[in-house]
């Protein structure tokens, strides 16, 4: 009872958190992945000369960051650059820099406004909701916005910030969990670029697993999570030789979201009627839209930080790795940079219009773009591997019915949590559940 077999399927960054923490606390821990690579949508590829992200660019690395203590409790160093406080925001009438001393909040809401008397206004109802009163999540943010100001500026600022940090509009997310988010994301949040790339990140993540006496196994493919009773039995995979096999376990960690895992278990049936209605709420992935490409040039001089638009339809982010940490992900005279589109409506979304659209607004915000850059890559973040198998907010739990099975990743977040960070936190309850089942306490 007390030494399980835990096999964890996928080495996304809420498998591999959730490996991490696991065999750091001695447990028996495989991981499964079906590509070549760790990482899953926070990793990198090599495109000739230069390195793409598969997904996530900014990575949490402060000491409250749920990816940050996976790294540190097994003593594996997270090679970054820190980018906090880097940032620029693009209005319809100019740019706001955040000022490297705080008060960014404040100074964000008066630019958008242009109106000081107002914008304190506003500025005192936000302290209200992050102090006093934290809305209910039966209301938008947009509707919450509505009620308080008639201020077009300062809706747009946070349509902008919501897409490029959430993949939503303020329409389509409640307020509740917006300044639950907010609340999260206190003055010691850290933020950074993988001065390597995020493969070489995971990399090292892996290494640190294995040396634990962990198992992280690429090219293994799942084909069935097998059940006996209500119990998690084991999985039946197609391994790196290409013969499948049965792998028995006492713990599953499914990093292959809610929707395949049930799948993967033999359908809906397996599941219990409440669990098989929440899995239909509120169940539509969020795309985003991922264009990166490289210059003679930094699109934007003597910029090193992250970029929010809100001036745009779709396009709501750029970065400039290589202006970041040169040298790594391009050689000299050469910058990779990336931009990401989101939908006006995540819902409803015109796939190829709005990636089309993204690349279009790039020309707009920077005249001569399309003349001067390669496009390396133009891709939909959609389908069965979208930027968010659930919106924020709109998540299932990581525990389930069927018991020694559990479910970890951006489709499995608990609320106040997004992106990677969200994966890498879904991935740690896991683990500390799993902890308490076997009567064991997760120090990290």
């Amino acid at each position: 009872m007390n030494s399980p077999k835990i096999i964890v399927l996928g080495a996304g960054i809420g498998g591999l958190c959730s490996a991490a923490y696991l065999v750091a606390q001695g447990f028996d821990v495989t991981v499964l992945e079906k590509s070549p690579y760790p990482g899953g949508r926070c990793s990198h590829r090599q495109w000739g000369d230069y390195l793409v992200t598969t997904g996530a660019m900014m990575v949490p690395m402060g000491p409250s960051s749920a990816i940050r203590q996976a790294f540190d409790a097994l003593n594996v160093e997270m090679d970054m650059v820190d980018v906090t406080g880097r940032m620029r925001y693009r209005m319809p009438h100019g740019d706001y820099d955040l000022p490297p001393g705080g008060g960014g909040l404040a100074g964000m809401v008066t630019f958008a406004m242009q109106d000081e008397a107002e914008a304190a206004k506003l500025l005192g109802h936000i302290k209200t909701a992050l102090l006093d009163w934290l809305p209910l999540d039966n209301i938008s943010l947009r509707e919450w916005f509505d009620q308080y100001t008639d201020n077009e500026g300062v809706k747009q600022l946070f349509d902008g910030y919501c897409s490029a940090l959430m993949g939503v509009r303020t329409h389509e997310l409640s307020a509740h969990d917006f300044f639950l988010f907010l609340k999260h994301s206190s003055k010691g949040t850290r933020f950074g670029l993988a001065r390597q790339g995020n493969l070489a990140l995971m990399n090292a993540l892996v290494a640190g697993i294995e040396r634990k006496g962990g198992k992280v196994l690429c090219h293994t493919v799942c084909k069935s999570i097998q059940t006996e009773n209500g119990q998690v039995t084991g999985v039946q995979v197609k391994n790196a030789a290409g013969d499948e096999e049965f792998i028995p376990a006492d713990v599953v960690v499914s990093n292959l979201g809610p929707d395949a895992t049930v799948n993967f278990c033999g359908g809906e049936s397996m599941f219990e009627r409440s669990y098989v209605e929440q899995l239909h709420t509120n169940a539509t992935p969020v795309p985003i839209y991922h264009v990166a490409f490289v210059m003679d040039r930094p699109l934007v001089p003597d910029f090193d930080g992250c970029m929010v638009f809100s001036n745009n339809r779709n396009l709501i982010y750029l970065e400039i790795p290589s202006a970041i940490s040169p040298g790594q992900y391009s050689p000299e005279g050469k910058y990779v940079h990336t931009a990401y589109g989101a939908p006006e409506h995540f819902e409803d979304a015109n796939l190829d219009e709005e990636l089309q659209r993204t690349i279009d607004e790039l020309e707009a915000n920077f005249p001569g773009f399309k003349h001067e850059a390669e496009i390396l890559v133009k891709a939909k973040f959609s389908g069965k591997y979208p930027a968010g198998r659930r919106a924020v907010g709109r998540c299932m739990p990581v525990n389930t019915p069927i018991r020694g099975l559990y479910m970890v990743g951006d489709g499995n977040a608990p609320k106040g949590k997004i992106g990677t960070e969200s994966a890498a936190v879904s991935g740690k309850i896991a683990a500390e559940q799993i902890a308490q089942r076997y009567g064991r306490a997760l120090s990290a």
